[in-house]
C-alpha cells in the first residue's frame, strides 16, 4: 500500500506537468506567475496541514534554536524550490511536458559527479552507470538518434536540466535540518511559503484573479491542490513505511507517467529512438539501487 502511496504521489506530479502545459496553451501568464500562486497557495495549505498533524509547532522550536537554521530554510525555498519550480515551467513552456521532465529527471544523475569532486572520492559503479545512461538517453530524446537535428528545443532541454539541478540542491541541501528531527512536511511547507513570497518581488503587476479565468481555472486547481499538495501528501505519508531504495524506484513514474498522459492528453507521440532514451534515463533512475541490491 505504502509503495502505491508513492506512486501515486509520482503520477499526480507528472498530471501538474501536463496542466502546465495546457495552462501556457490558454494564457499569457508568466511562469514566474504561475510560481507564485503555486508555492504561495500551496505552501499556505500545506503549513496548515502539518500544524494539524502535529509535526508544525515542534519543528518551528527547534529552527529557533538557532536562528542559522532560519536562513537555511529561507535559501532551500527562495533559492532551491523557487528555482526548479520556475525552471521547470520554462522547461514545458517550451518543449512540452513529457520532454521537460524526463530531461529533469536525468540531471540529478550528474550530481554523483560534483558530489565525487567535492568528497574527493571516485563515485560508486551504479553512479557511473547512471551518469552513463543518463547522458545517452536525454542524447537519444533530443536527436532521435539522428544527430544533425534536434528534435527538443534547446531551450527546454537548458531549462529542464536547471530544473533537475535546482532538484538535486532541494534535495541535498536541507539534509542537515532533516537531521536535527524536523518535520519533512513542515519544511517543505515553510519553505514553499517562504519561496512563494518571495516571488512576490519578481512579479511586476501581481494578479491573481486573472487566474480564475474559465480557459485555465481548472488547471490551476489542479496543479495548487492535486498536483502539489496531494502530491506531497502521498508521498509523505508513504515514505514512513517504504525504504529510500523502493522510494527511488517509485519515482520513476513520474517521467513514465508524463509520457503516457502526454499522448492521450495531447497526443504527443515518440519515435522508437526517443522511446529509447526516455527508457535510459528511468533506467539510469533505477541504477544505483540495482547496483546496491
Amino acid at each position: 500500500m505504502a509503495l502505491l502511496t508513492v506512486a501515486a504521489a509520482g503520477i499526480f506530479w507528472a498530471s501538474g506537468g501536463v496542466a502546465v502545459q495546457d495552462f501556457f496553451a490558454h494564457t499569457s501568464k508568466t511562469a514566474m506567475e504561475l510560481t507564485n500562486i503555486r508555492m504561495t497557495s500551496a505552501g499556505f495549505i500545506m503549513l496548515l496541514i502539518a500544524w494539524k498533524l502535529g509535526g508544525l509547532r515542534r519543528s518551528i522550536a527547534i529552527l529557533n534554536r538557532n536562528p542559522r537554521r532560519w536562513l537555511d530554510t529561507a535559501l532551500y525555498g527562495a533559492v532551491g524550490v523557487v528555482i526548479m519550480q520556475y525552471t521547470y515551467f520554462k522547461g514545458i513552456e517550451t518543449g512540452g511536458a513529457a520532454a521537460a521532465t524526463v530531461i529533469q529527471y536525468a540531471c540529478p544523475a550528474f550530481v554523483v559527479i560534483w558530489q565525487s569532486l567535492y568528497n574527493r572520492r571516485l563515485p560508486k559503479i551504479g553512479d557511473v552507470i547512471a551518469v552513463v545512461l543518463a547522458s545517452i538517453g536525454v542524447i537519444l530524446l533530443v536527436t532521435g538518434g539522428d544527430f544533425s537535428k534536434i528534435l527538443v528545443p534547446l531551450e527546454c532541454v537548458a531549462w529542464s536540466l536547471t530544473s533537475g539541478a535546482a532538484f538535486a540542491f532541494s534535495t541535498i541541501y536541507p539534509k542537515h535540518l532533516f537531521a536535527l528531527k524536523i518535520d519533512q512536511y513542515s519544511l517543505t511547507a515553510l519553505g514553499m511559503l517562504i519561496g512563494g513570497l518571495a516571488t512576490f518581488g519578481l512579479i511586476d503587476d501581481v494578479d491573481w484573479i486573472g487566474f480564475f479565468d474559465a480557459g485555465i481555472r481548472f488547471d490551476v486547481i489542479w496543479i495548487v491542490l492535486i498536483a502539489t499538495v496531494g502530491a506531497f501528501l502521498c508521498f509523505n505519508a508513504g515514505l514512513r513505511y517504504v525504504t529510500p531504495e523502493e522510494a527511488s524506484v517509485t519515482a520513476t513514474t513520474e517521467p513514465a507517467a508524463s509520457v503516457v498522459i502526454s499522448f492521450f492528453i495531447f497526443g504527443t507521440v515518440f519515435g522508437s529512438i526517443e522511446l529509447l532514451g526516455i527508457g535510459l534515463v528511468i533506467l539510469a533512475i533505477l541504477c544505483p539501487t540495482f547496483i546496491k541490491k
